[in-house]
């Protein structure tokens, strides 16, 4: 029988560590080691995604627009003497 922790967790979930024997601590341990771990990558695979779409934005040229746009409307909407 092997271990599933995809599956398998939910047996550890309500008991306490205090009642639990040396391989369900080693179990426990080792979900919470692999929770960390996905936690981590989740959050790794996010921060490479915004990069990705601040760099192809500014790879685009639409900041340059974006900014000779504004620069063009406060331009024009500044009174004329």
């Amino acid at each position: 029988m092997r271990f599933n922790p995809l599956t398998d967790h939910e047996r550890y979930l309500d008991k306490d560590p205090k009642d639990m024997s040396l391989t369900e601590l080693r179990m426990l341990l080792k979900i919470k080691r692999m929770d960390l771990q996905l936690g981590w990558n989740e959050f790794e695979g996010k921060i490479k995604f915004w990069q990705r779409v601040v760099r192809s934005v500014r790879e685009s040229g639409m900041v340059d627009q974006v900014k000779e746009g504004i620069q063009t409307y406060l331009q024009n909407k500044s009174p004329k003497e």
